[in-house]
């Protein structure tokens, strides 16, 4: 099938709208409501969810913060419960587990016991998956519920934002906060579960470390996150995406994962930034066309009727798939094995002295005065390497597996391809002792952080990477090569922008034999296009088609307003869905020079997407009727 962008596939939309202002139908009289009831009485049905490793039993308290009027549920399964309320103001929910004890939800277990640890459930001196951990939680959000289904998830992040109010779709990119779905889809929803499974997994999993059982260390940490002090959260964005990578490349979680993996990395990374903050929004209004504007406003910017400024939007994601393309993956890979390698067949270990070695394509210049180091230079997979590693650190431990720590400079180049890097600590953790003459059988995990810059062609990103690597058994006879994390921080410079990315990227099918790395990405640009100049959109996917999409989904905030956008188009038939806030949606469906669809509030149908005169607009029961573009 044919790949259409999906900024030519909204253009697509727009096409026929010619014609003035006097074109369009119009009414005298714009009824209250534009027709509808307004004195109609709505209802959402609330869902709810909280992650495994908390007990689902307990007493879920609803109060009515309009006028303060409350109820008590005694649930037996938190996941399994709904409730109806009514609709027109905010809500708050709080629930509290019968059992306040919260088991491990690592499945490679949760570290060593203490001496005589009641946790220990077996005996075996390990925090097993499901054992007790020292930890609590406190759950507690305020939610603006919608007509129709809401689903509302738990987290411990959410529940530190109550007290200061804040509103998180403004990090996540979400149209409603990141733990309320007002209009969602299975994928929608798994997403969601596990960006609450994350942002409570971190919170425990923290306390249990410190061995201190307090979730008001979390609060504490947001709190001083949101006053500036990003370091707070340094320990808590490590364990979200040591829980992501585990996730990953667990073969009981991947075959489910896999196929958000990139939509919950980025959104979980996104949300721990903290980088602004606005509150909730407090009141909603039925039969509002708030959301029209919004769109409009979006479409004005991307200026998608107009060839030149789709095309600016449109060039500058296919830089951003020319930055992250086969040959950059490849640059990455070869800086990683270059220094395992070379850190493996000349080693402490081995009492390798100083001097010089050879391994296929490299020159080592081998130190061991004030510690250990490589200088490398030679030729691997068709990149020129010149690399420069210091390890003062290096464990020897068959029972614990070998354990370095470094630091390290260095530069992998190839013709149209440059990759420099000075990475301020990198660490690798192998399952047993190395064996320098079994190298391809040597098996662990190795991380590296620190500054890069990334030339491909006239394109130059340069920024703060932080990159997970390991090698894994998926059978007797095979070893593989897995990136299950890797993310970006910096500024975009080519020709046509000045741009601030973030990247972050996995591996999809870690478990696969396959000799591709099946990489999946998600990208946020900070843009300033002409006519809006605070545009963020998110996109993600594989990355030979960030720019180019069959079925898309893309985020954009402008003007402090988010809008989830879809677009699928099969056989021709083009199909666009945007959410924006309190749970305002609107389906466009396109055939030919035929718009159908609708505008809905909640479940609830406001209006009707027509083609009136050959304009594609929104229909009224008042008669009244606004062009979507």
């Amino acid at each position: 099938m044919k790949k259409v962008s999906v900024l030519y596939l909204l253009m697509a939309l727009i096409a026929g709208c010619g014609g003035s202002g006097a074109d369009v139908p119009q009414v005298s009289d714009i009824q209250p409501g534009f027709g509808n009831d307004t004195t109609e009485k709505f209802e959402a049905n609330m869902r709810f969810y909280s992650p495994d490793f908390v007990d689902k039993s307990g007493k879920l308290t609803v109060l009515n913060l309009s006028d303060n009027s409350q109820q008590i549920h005694n649930v037996e399964s938190l996941n399994q419960f709904a409730l109806t309320v009514s609709v027109g103001g905010q809500y708050s929910f709080m629930y509290a587990p019968n059992s306040s004890t919260v088991t491990c939800p690592k499945r490679s277990g949760c570290g060593r016991s203490l001496l005589n640890d009641p946790n220990d459930l077996n005996g075996n001196n390990e925090i097993d998956f499901d054992e007790p951990i020292n930890a609590e939680v406190h759950f507690e959000m305020t939610v603006l519920p919608v007509p129709g289904i809401n689903q509302v998830l738990f987290s411990s992040f959410n529940s530190a934002l109550v007290s200061s109010k804040l509103d998180s779709s403004i990090w996540s990119l979400t149209a409603a906060p990141n733990n309320h779905l007002t209009q969602s889809t299975i994928q929608s929803k798994q997403k969601a579960e596990y960006v609450s499974d994350v942002m409570t997994y971190i919170d425990v999993m923290h306390q249990h470390s410190q061995n201190q059982k307090d979730s008001e260390l979390f609060i504490n940490a947001i709190e001083e996150g949101l006053s500036g002090n990003s370091a707070a959260l340094t320990p808590y964005r490590q364990l979200a995406n040591d829980y992501l990578i585990e996730t990953l490349i667990t073969e009981e979680t991947n075959s489910l994962y896999r196929g958000v993996s990139e939509k919950v990395l980025i959104e979980v990374n996104e949300l721990l930034r903290l980088d602004s903050s606005r509150e909730l929004h407090t009141e909603i209004e039925p039969y509002s066309n708030e959301l029209l504007n919004h769109i409009r406003n979006a479409i004005g910017v991307l200026r998608l009727q107009d060839e030149q400024y789709s095309e600016e939007l449109k060039v500058k994601l296919e830089e951003v798939e020319d930055l992250v393309n086969d040959d950059a993956q490849d640059a990455f890979l070869v800086a990683l094995e270059v220094i395992g390698d070379v850190v493996k067949h000349v080693s402490p270990f081995e009492n390798s002295v100083s001097g010089s070695y050879t391994l296929p394509g490299l020159d080592i210049d081998y130190q061991t005065e004030g510690g250990f180091r490589w200088i490398v230079t030679g030729v691997r997979q068709g990149f020129e390497v010149d690399v420069d590693i210091s390890v003062p650190e290096w464990r020897i431990s068959p029972a614990l597996g070998d354990k370095i720590v470094g630091n390290g400079v260095g530069e992998i180049s190839k013709p149209g391809t440059k990759l420099e890097f000075s990475f301020d600590e990198f660490e690798i953790v192998s399952e047993s002792s190395f064996d320098p003459n079994n190298i391809d059988e040597v098996i662990g995990i190795a991380n590296a952080s620190g500054d890069i810059k990334l030339s491909q062609g006239d394109a130059v990103l340069t920024g703060n990477i932080n990159v997970d690597y390991l090698r894994q058994n998926l059978s007797i006879r095979n070893t593989k090569s897995i990136l299950p994390h890797l993310s970006v921080d910096g500024m975009l410079t080519t020709n046509n922008q000045v741009t601030p990315l973030r990247i972050y990227a996995n591996e999809r099918s870690p478990l696969a034999l396959r000799t591709d790395m099946d990489l999946v990405f998600g990208a946020q640009l900070e843009l300033a296009l002409n006519g809006g100049k605070d545009l963020r959109i998110q996109v993600t996917g594989e990355p030979d088609d960030l720019s180019d999409f069959t079925t898309a989904d893309i985020a954009i905030i402008l003007g402090g307003h988010v809008s989830e956008i879809t677009v699928t188009n099969l056989v021709g038939n083009i199909n666009v869905i945007v959410r924006g806030q309190d749970g305002y949606w609107v389906d466009i469906k396109k055939k030919k020079d035929l718009y159908t669809g609708g505008f809905y509030f909640g479940d609830k149908l406001v209006a009707d997407v027509r083609t009136i005169r050959g304009i594609p607009g929104i229909l009224f029961p008042d008669g009244s009727f606004e062009s979507l573009f």
